[in-house]
């Protein structure tokens, strides 16, 4: 979403989301439609696909809803909802607007944004000309990164000097011993300084994330669960960051996300970088 959209209102705003022609995807129940993988006798010719979500219910950005349960402080689908969105977008103390993750969560879903194991992903990155971009700040990316990765950070540290901007810096200092972070909202504008326009990209994280609204505890014994906490998956920088390319004019064609994140990446023992590789 580019930084203009904050300046209108929020029904302006959330038309302006949903400017390409509304795509309309299928539930998928039970099991997940798997990566396709075609292999020839050379590993690059291996053609990978990636794979969409397990969703509970269809999900198309016109017809879903959601509302904030604060009892439990967390957001939950509800349907009734669909089409009011001043839920949107919020505006913290300290930082800029943002999206919600819920309306971020049904516009990745239903542009059909897909995930790529690590394995493909070094595949992507190594042999077939995509860009890992890792999104991670630039501090933990120094540290430790996959093999071949460019840093992008979505988040920075908190640049203002504002009464809730001290407080925020103050309370990370003294109970995480951590600086506090914010969004970028320059994120988009640097990443098409850095990459080429609808580049084809591979975007990791710490953790990955998740798109998936039904939980498999135990594949092949008992069917997926829904799952209150994943109403919306779960979310992670790597999908944030997807949506701010899809606004910025990817096709998700040319986007994937690493399940997992980094801490996959190196629990499988692919190649890393940095300072503690």
């Amino acid at each position: 979403m580019s930084l203009a959209l904050h300046k209108r209102p929020v029904r302006a705003r959330c038309a302006t989301i949903n400017r390409a022609p509304s795509v309309r995807v299928a539930a998928f129940f039970g099991k997940a439609k798997e990566a396709t993988t075609t292999s020839g006798s050379k590993s690059g010719s291996v053609r990978i696909t990636g794979r969409a979500p397990v969703l509970a219910d269809p999900v198309d950005f016109e017809q879903v809803g959601f509302r904030f349960d604060p009892a439990n402080n967390r957001w939950l689908r509800d349907d009734r909802f669909a089409g009011k969105f001043d839920q949107t977008v919020a505006t913290p103390k300290s930082g800029t607007p943002y999206v919600v993750w819920p309306a971020i969560h049904t516009l990745l879903v239903s542009k059909g944004l897909r995930s790529v194991t690590p394995e493909e992903a070094r595949i992507l990155s190594a042999e077939q000309g995509w860009t890992l971009v890792d999104v991670r700040l630039g501090d933990d990316f120094v540290k430790t990164h996959a093999e071949g990765a460019i840093s992008l950070p979505i988040y920075r540290y908190v640049e203002g000097t504002t009464f809730w901007d001290n407080v925020k810096k103050a309370a990370m200092a003294v109970g995480f011993a951590m600086r506090a972070t914010e969004r970028d909202p320059g994120f988009a504008d640097k990443a098409l300084a850095t990459l080429k326009k609808n580049q084809k990209v591979v975007l990791m994280c710490a953790i990955g994330g998740t798109l998936d609204t039904l939980v498999d505890l135990r594949k092949g014994v008992k069917a997926p669960i829904r799952d209150p906490e994943r109403a919306f998956g779960r979310d992670s920088r790597s999908l944030k960051a997807a949506y701010e390319l899809i606004n910025a004019g990817w096709d998700t064609k040319n986007l994937f996300w690493v399940e997992g994140g980094l801490q996959q990446w190196r629990h499988r023992g692919l190649p890393t970088e940095g300072e503690q590789p």
